[in-house]
């Protein structure tokens, strides 16, 4: 999916009003960016394109997938695209209540639980027609709040380990906004595993690439610990010897370094 319908609303005002409220996508709040200065662990851009009226904040991150990150501490992937974010806010103007339900909740449960949301929002104010505008404008298809819902779960599950959000000055990480997911270490030893599969076929080139890269090195004997297989000792003393190499290299260079430096310190002193 494209940015268009984004497209549309920053070169029509009243549009703009509309996804602002009663939606939430504030386009006008991006100037005022969010409530503190935050970035994302991966390292990767972030460009804040519209924010709400709780403090939260809509920002797109480099592969276009839209990152909320609320007022409290909590951040998560609410779609793909700009677009794909706005079809949900417009579709379930309180997805914030909806972040947490299961894949196992049924349809009835869903269908019951936007309906009493939605009923309370308009004991204050309509959003029907101003929902089917929007839609209507900005080319969404009317789907049903159950497949909205899913869509949601599916991108907060995304959230790690790419797109965790990190305060700035600290480097505390927000909360994730969702369901639990995988823990964090199973996609990091993703990687272990499939080098460690290699290694077993007998792959020459991954023999030398594993063990000279002391991150992949270390991350495949992390996901061996978890994973034995029959015929693993000859692999595992590869990288071993080269673990013990780089670790006594390490030691003996920070050793080097701070006998230097002893030794400066009283040459300085004799010279004194």
């Amino acid at each position: 999916m494209t940015d268009h319908a984004l497209w549309l609303l920053r070169q029509d005002r009243r549009l703009a009003k509309l996804a602002a409220f009663p939606f939430g996508f504030d386009l006008d709040r991006a100037a005022h960016g969010h409530v503190e200065e935050v970035r994302l662990a991966s390292g990767g851009p972030l460009e804040t394109v519209a924010g709400d009226d709780t403090g939260g904040t809509y920002f797109v991150c480099a592969d276009g997938s839209v990152l909320y990150a609320d007022s409290e501490g909590a951040a998560g992937i609410i779609g793909s695209s700009v677009d794909e974010a706005l079809e949900l806010v417009i579709g379930l103007p309180g997805w914030r209540g909806y972040t947490r339900m299961s894949s196992d909740d049924s349809e009835e449960k869903i269908l019951a639980c936007v309906a009493e949301t939605e009923d309370e929002i308009r004991e204050h104010y309509g959003i029907d027609d101003e929902r089917a505008e929007l839609r209507a404008v900005l080319g969404f298809p009317n789907r049903s709040p159950v497949e909205l819902v899913g869509r949601l779960r599916a991108a907060l599950l995304r959230t790690e380990p790419e797109f965790v959000l990190l305060n700035a000055d600290e480097g505390c990480a927000y909360d994730r906004i969702g369901p639990a997911g995988p823990p964090l270490w199973e996609p990091v030893l993703a990687a272990g595993h499939a080098d460690l599969a290699r290694l077993r076929e007998g792959d020459c080139t991954a023999w030398r690439e594993v063990a000279e890269d002391p991150v992949r090195r270390r991350i495949t004997l992390r996901a061996a610990q978890f994973d034995r297989a029959e015929g693993d000792l000859e692999l595992l003393r590869h990288l071993l010897r080269h673990e013990t190499r780089s670790s006594m290299t390490d030691e003996l260079t920070a050793r080097g370094r701070a006998g230097g430096a002893g030794r400066g310190h009283r040459r300085s002193a004799a010279a004194a």
